[in-house]
């Protein structure tokens, strides 16, 4: 069985370059929301999102990478 007609349509929109659906579709692939969750598709996603300079996903990036820096140093 295919895709819901919903998730369809946020890959055609994200696919055409719309950056809230990009970040959206990073979102469901972060969560695991309708999607198998996969880091790598939400973050290819995230940065395209951020790239268009859609400010959720800027915001997102920043906490995200801001998170693993302050992992690694609390461990070294």
């Amino acid at each position: 069985m295919g895709k819901p007609k919903k998730l369809r349509i946020l890959f055609k929109q994200a696919k055409m370059g719309k950056p809230h659906q990009m970040y959206a579709l990073a979102m469901r692939y972060y969560e695991g929301c309708g999607l198998e969750e996969d880091m790598e598709q939400a973050l290819y996603w995230m940065n395209l999102a951020a790239d268009a300079g859609y400010q959720r996903a800027l915001d997102w990036l920043a906490d995200y990478y801001f998170d693993d820096d302050a992992a690694v140093q609390a461990y070294s």
